[in-house]
């Protein structure tokens, strides 16, 4: 595995653990979601992991056009990130965040199998 490949890999699991973290301190309403490095670093995180994933489809010359998993993929990112707003900051009830933070992780998951598999329904059989 290459060098890059590894920061994208590393760089997705630290956007899950700082997620995963965020939306419990939610639920429990903890003073930490409101702490500097808490909104400041998973923008990083963030950036980072969207950095070396271009990066990575453009040196491997893959196109969401061409391939279909990567558009789903890029897809279920951007289902993710919206998602992941709700839950965090613009849910209205406490009710709407926790259901968008668990369907949230439900499409990281997707994503992980598709990256996995390469294949638009990594969970079902061949």
């Amino acid at each position: 595995m290459d060098w890059l490949l590894k920061i994208h890999i590393s760089s997705a699991m630290l956007s899950l653990t700082g997620f995963v973290a965020r939306g419990v301190w939610m639920i429990r309403g903890s003073s930490r979601l409101e702490a500097s490095m808490t909104r400041i670093l998973p923008h990083l995180i963030d950036t980072v992991l969207l950095v070396t994933g271009i990066w990575l489809a453009f040196r491997l010359q893959l196109s969401p056009i061409q391939h279909a998993w990567l558009g789903d993929k890029l897809i279920a990112v951007m289902l993710y990130i919206g998602l992941g707003a709700v839950a965090l900051r613009f849910g209205r009830s406490r009710a709407v965040r926790i259901t968008s933070w668990v369907a949230a992780l439900i499409v990281f998951a997707y994503i992980v199998g598709v990256a996995v598999t390469h294949q638009p329904m990594p969970f079902t059989a061949t």
